[in-house]
């Protein structure tokens, strides 16, 4: 080989090296650049997910906190589902694990708070916990705020104080039996005389009634200084007494029938029966169950018509009770009604 033809090959190699080093370097920024994008992705991924859940219903029962949780149109995959509930300067998390909570399912959960007592809770917050594009979980912003009746016992009455209520958090009678509750509302009942205390906890100088109002026959009234008086006597079974005291009304049932097949196996989470009709919803009302060992007012949580493979309307609790097949049972409007029947 001639010493031209030598010299006529460096540039070639030069030139080979060079872009050599030029895709090292573009290797080595692509990366830099590629991990900046993934996570700013995940983050932005996070910052717009469209998951929606909301609070349809919450209530303190026998100790524990039963909370149903609608899912919204949004996409996403939920992984667990975050309770916060809350009380006057103190919360405590609960988390839930949750499969195949698809858009417009409802679930029911009943939480036994550890750390704070259920009488004292006054609010419920939800927020998804999700699955991003790479597989990591995140927990999502609180979606609703559901505020309980002064954090007390409203044996699963429809909150119409509180529902879906974002703009009332930290507004809560608590003890007060008077006075204001923080957010323009009133506590209890004014007081017929005398002054209410700065606390709220009593009437100062409060003269009480000693009776009823005239035509009362039933339930209670406000003795005017933070105490109730008991009118008349009390309903018999099957009858409750009218919002004005006056008469005890005979109950009317929305459904009656009996309970044909449970499952799965024998949890009695869910029940079918040809007397549960096709073309009415009960989610949200009540239900009680005769000659059977359950003997609660049970919540409705799911209700669903036939389904492809089973031909009856079903209803569903999302946890275990007693109930059994050849059982009957009687559906309410109202848990009032229902532990009154």
């Amino acid at each position: 080989m001639k010493r031209g033809d030598i010299r006529g090959l460096s540039p070639i190699v030069i030139t080979l090296i060079l872009i050599v080093l030029a895709l090292v370097a573009m290797g080595a920024v692509w990366g830099v650049v590629n991990n900046l994008i993934q996570k700013n992705s995940e983050q932005v991924q996070i910052g717009i997910s469209m998951i929606d859940l909301d609070i349809t219903n919450a209530y303190e029962q026998a100790g524990k906190i039963n909370v149903n949780v609608k899912r919204n149109t949004g996409a996403g995959e939920i992984t667990k589902i975050k309770l916060i509930l809350s009380k006057e300067g103190d919360s405590e998390v609960i988390t839930q694990e949750v499969t195949d909570f698809e858009e417009f399912d409802s679930l029911n959960f009943v939480l036994d708070p550890v750390k704070l007592t259920p009488t004292t809770i006054v609010a419920v917050s939800v927020a998804p916990v999700f699955k991003t594009d790479s597989g990591t979980e995140q927990v999502g912003d609180i979606t609703d705020t559901y505020t309980l009746v002064s954090g007390s016992n409203n044996n699963g009455g429809n909150n119409n104080n509180g529902g879906n209520n974002n703009n009332n958090q930290g507004c809560t009678c608590g003890s007060r039996i008077c006075g204001d509750d923080g957010c323009g509302g009133s506590c209890g009942t004014p007081c017929i005389s005398g002054t209410c205390s700065e606390d709220g906890l009593e009437c100062i100088g409060c003269n009480p009634l000693i009776s009823c109002s005239e035509g009362k026959i039933c339930g209670t009234q406000s003795n005017g200084c933070g105490g109730e008086l008991t009118c008349g006597t009390d309903c018999p079974q099957g009858h409750l007494c009218n919002t004005f005291g006056t008469s005890c009304d005979l109950i009317t049932p929305l459904n009656s029938g009996m309970v044909e097949e449970t499952w799965p196996g024998t949890s009695g989470m869910y029940f079918g029966s040809n007397s549960l009709p096709l073309n009415k919803d009960y989610t949200g009302n009540y239900m009680k169950f005769f000659n059977s060992a359950e003997m609660r007012c049970l919540f409705i949580v799911v209700y669903r018509p036939p389904v492809e493979g089973y031909a009856k309307s079903h209803i569903g609790f999302n946890f275990e009770t007693s109930i059994a097949v050849g059982e009957t049972y009687q559906i309410f409007a109202t848990s009032a009604e229902c532990e009154a029947s």
